[in-house]
């Protein structure tokens, strides 16, 4: 016989380079079920229960979300996007339709599932104003907030607010660079690493490194977030806390480089800063022979890589040295203690991307 299930997990964004790592996390449990949620079907082989649907249109939340009535934990990575992408951080009308979707999603599924016990809310480093330029390092949970717009504030307000008088309780998680396999996502800075170490490799050039000067990065994999979920929705010390979730360590884009030219058999050159918002498009052909060549799954270069210009932001090209750094202290103090190795965790994603046939051997 199987196990009882006795805990229901709506992921919101599911999607997403976190959402799909929450269901492959949430779906091998015992005592799990899971809900995906997105406005795309499915591309991963999970199989969960599922639900289409725009959190940006309120009537599509309210036709959709009524039927979910056993939800238990919610766990929201779902966010809207605008082209221009970094520069509309800081725009009024970005930081208001996300805490739309945030109260078009909770409002509605709070009405049918009576039995919600905790809710996770992904956050990131543009809490501490990272995309506004340097700020107080290492960042702690309790830092003093920076300039707005800035929707992560604005969501968190709402949430605090909501909650008064229920009996869920809230964890907000604020990782670094998320890295994580997924398709069709802005933010996912692996596919970009994946897609450009194969054209050059097509074109028979070495691997460059195209951003800017040498600085120190950290990083979050995807499947820590996963386990950090789980932890934070069964420990009440967790209840309504704010928490910086890293790797642990800390990486230069530099060292990496080299170990991923030797992933892809390939010669390794010195770095050419250059503009991959600008350069890439222009080799979408290249990128249609190269998963012809492979049979890779067929996804266009625009689907695996819908912004270079994140490529270009987290590489620093253009850019005076940037460091972002967040103390983990508080998360560990509290009982949290998972942790990786950057480097081998990137060049472990790209060996999945490429046994999942997303990216050539």
């Amino acid at each position: 016989m199987g196990d009882a299930v006795s805990n229901k997990m709506l992921v919101a964004g599911a999607r997403g380079i976190v959402g799909r790592s929450v269901i492959k996390h949430f779906a091998a449990l015992p005592g799990w079920e899971v809900v995906g949620l997105s406005r795309g079907d499915p591309d991963f082989d999970e199989v969960i229960e599922w639900r289409n649907v725009d959190l940006r249109d309120i009537e599509s939340c309210r036709s959709v979300l009524k039927e979910l009535s056993d939800i238990t934990h919610i766990c929201y990575s779902a966010v809207f996007e605008k082209p221009n992408l970094t520069k509309s951080w800081s725009e009024a009308d970005h930081a208001r339709i996300n805490v739309n979707m945030l109260r078009n999603l909770l409002e509605n599924v709070s009405k049918n599932s009576p039995k919600i016990k905790h809710i996770t809310l992904m956050q990131g480093t543009k809490a501490y104003g990272g995309h506004l330029g340097p700020f107080k390092m290492p960042a702690r949970e309790d830092d003093p907030r920076s300039m707005g717009p800035n929707f992560y504030y604005d969501q968190m307000d709402w949430l605090i607010d909501y909650q008064k008088s229920k009996a869920w309780t809230w964890t907000i998680f604020r990782p670094q660079l998320v890295c994580g396999v997924a398709a069709r996502s802005p933010l996912n800075i692996m596919a970009a690493v994946g897609v450009f170490a194969a054209i050059s490799r097509e074109r028979g050039v070495p691997l460059r490194f195209p951003g800017g000067v040498e600085r120190v990065g950290e990083a979050t994999d995807a499947r820590i977030i996963a386990q950090a979920i789980e932890w934070a929705g069964s420990n009440k010390i967790a209840d309504n806390q704010i928490y910086n979730v890293t790797n642990g360590d800390v990486y230069i884009w530099h060292h990496v480089w080299p170990k991923v030219a030797e992933l892809f058999g390939m010669d390794h050159g010195s770095p050419q800063p250059m503009s991959l918002n600008r350069l890439m498009p222009e080799n979408s052909e290249i990128w249609t022979r190269v998963v012809k060549k492979y049979s890779l799954r067929n996804y266009s270069l625009g689907d695996l890589v819908p912004s270079w210009q994140f490529a270009d932001y987290i590489f620093g090209y253009g850019q005076r040295p940037n460091p972002h750094h967040m103390s983990n202290i508080k998360i560990r103090q509290h009982g949290f203690q998972e942790c990786t190795d950057t480097e081998h965790m990137m060049i472990d994603l790209l060996k999945e991307m490429q046994k999942l046939g997303i990216i050539p051997f």
